[in-house]
């Protein structure tokens, strides 16, 4: 049996939920704009780069003695460098997007092998791949949760910021070109939020499962709202309440806490789907 208060009196149970929340909150408002704009697959590919970021940083670390140059601030850079290339227009109309997704997310991660095979371990102890990979909710100190909260709220003070471009944006590129809007800088500073995004959402489900984390509670709330506004709050309410109930039952069965997440939000969007369904078959029903 666990003991329910000793558990949530300990530190990193505390941070844990803390940062659960503050990356489900961005999560939350930046998977909508991912979800409308049909950038998942985009999504993927960025979070996927910043292995190499990872593996770079412990390169760095350990052979050259760069202390300041954190795991965290790798990925950083490796995410907001994809990012700006997939962004910038003359690669977008040299190349298929997913050509340049596929070789950003094969470099990347084959990078990040590379760096974490050269470095010395006598120097710097690595996380293990699989908490990479796979997150470890439980290794976030609290310098890792100032710098989540940090770029947690500079994301939503851009977005609240450019609301109005970004809703024009993710809907019609056309439109919001007609418009005045500069499409291509607003491209640059959504596809860059969303690098910030996975960075974040990575610490919560590692490297792999960032997807599920950004693009399943908007997918849901897509479901259920009719407006940009509506969806984001819907994606940050139903992304809370899932993180949180997969980190208890995480804690109660004792296994990893974001895969509990990743596959929490996945059944429970299974069954979003189902009733979904059912009720509108009901509601038609009932109008014949």
């Amino acid at each position: 049996m666990v003991d329910w208060i000793a558990a949530f009196s300990m530190p990193l149970i505390q941070n844990m939920f803390i940062v659960a929340a503050i990356a489900c909150v961005l999560c939350g408002v930046v998977g909508t704009l991912v979800v409308v704009k049909r950038m998942v697959f985009v999504t993927g590919g960025i979070a996927h780069t910043t292995f190499g970021g990872v593996g770079m940083a412990y390169y760095l670390m350990s052979v050259f003695a760069v202390s300041w140059f954190t795991p965290m601030i790798g990925a950083a850079v490796f995410a907001v460098v994809s990012a700006v290339i997939m962004a910038l227009p003359a690669v977008s109309r040299r190349m298929r997007e997913d050509s340049v997704i596929g070789v950003l997310w094969s470099v990347g991660m084959a990078l990040g092998v590379i760096f974490m095979s050269l470095m010395d371990r006598s120097v710097v102890t690595p996380r293990s791949f699989e908490s990479i990979l796979f997150g470890d909710i439980l290794l976030v100190g609290n310098t890792e949760l100032k710098i989540i909260a940090v770029v947690t709220i500079i994301s939503l003070i851009v977005i609240a910021t450019l609301f109005r471009d970004l809703q024009a944006l993710t809907f019609d590129e056309t439109h919001a070109k007609l418009s005045g809007i500069n499409v291509t800088v607003m491209n640059v500073i959504l596809y860059v939020i969303i690098a910030m995004t996975c960075v974040v959402a990575l610490n919560v489900v590692g490297i792999v499962m960032v997807i599920a984390l950004i693009t399943i509670p908007a997918a849901m709330s897509n479901m259920f709202t009719e407006s940009l506004k509506e969806m984001m709050i819907v994606s940050v309410i139903l992304s809370l309440i899932m993180a949180f109930f997969g980190l208890i039952i995480s804690i109660g069965v004792d296994i990893p806490p974001g895969a509990t997440v990743s596959v929490t939000m996945g059944v429970l969007f299974v069954v979003a789907i189902v009733v979904k369904t059912a009720f509108g078959k009901i509601t038609q029903g009932k109008m014949e």
